[in-house]
């Protein structure tokens, strides 16, 4: 199994000392410390020699267990309008190496159908309908410097995918490491689809139509949460 990122640098600045004593400046208490511009002459030069090579930043895998959505749907009705929340389980999806997260989104994460209760045979294909695909672009240098118990919060560029319709966004996304092999996240800010979109969405009007919703209203916030695994 590969070393997480951060023991790997401790690793490789124990290994320098023993290869580089050429490039150590001498302080004035008589320590000596690696000039800051043979840095990346020395990282080389010890990786080389001691037959190491560095891995690529972190591939990341989402926690289905731990991973989940929730939307707001707020419906037009003669009384006043009325929330509908529902939720998403089970996330998957995968964070390469260059940071981007893809999560695909279909029926049968929701808790829609428990609500519709059994399907007729004609609509036994809704299940396996594709939602959207999500594409959150995260930054992966900022993802390997995290400590233990640190967070940080990253404007991520995202974009959703709707049959032939994409949308593209700007998300805070807040990222706390757990340990060296698990991270957690969260938007800071509820990600707004358009609800008149969504209704014009084929599998999406077929889900209001089984749920015997009305005119959507609003935008529809959604939230994110989940947990990732250094693959």
């Amino acid at each position: 199994m590969s070393l997480p990122f951060s023991r790997w640098t401790s690793y490789l600045t124990k290994r320098l000392a023993r290869h580089t004593t050429g490039f150590f400046n001498v302080c004035g208490n008589g320590h000596r410390k690696l000039g800051a511009p043979f840095k990346a002459a020395a990282l080389v030069f010890a990786m080389s020699s001691i037959g190491v090579s560095l891995p690529s930043q972190a591939a990341w895998q989402l926690v289905p267990a731990s991973s989940g959505a929730t939307a707001t749907l707020t419906e037009k009705g003669a009384q006043g309008n009325i929330e509908h929340v529902h939720h998403l389980r089970g996330l998957s999806g995968t964070v390469g190496d260059d940071g981007k997260m893809t999560i695909p989104l279909s029926v049968s994460q929701t808790d829609l159908l428990d609500k519709v209760g059994e399907l007729p045979p004609w609509l036994s294909g809704v299940s396996q309908m594709r939602l959207a695909t999500l594409t959150l672009n995260l930054d992966p240098v900022a993802l390997a410097a995290l400590e233990t118990g640190d967070s940080t919060r990253m404007q991520v560029p995202f974009t959703a995918t709707d049959g032939n319709r994409t949308h593209h966004d700007t998300l805070p996304l807040d990222v706390t490491r757990l340990d060296a092999t698990h991270l957690s996240f969260g938007n800071a800010e509820p990600l707004a689809l358009d609800s008149a979109a969504v209704a014009k969405n084929q599998v999406g009007s077929t889900l209001l139509g089984l749920l015997g919703y009305g005119t959507l209203v609003g935008d529809i916030p959604v939230t994110l949460q989940g947990e990732m695994i250094d693959q």
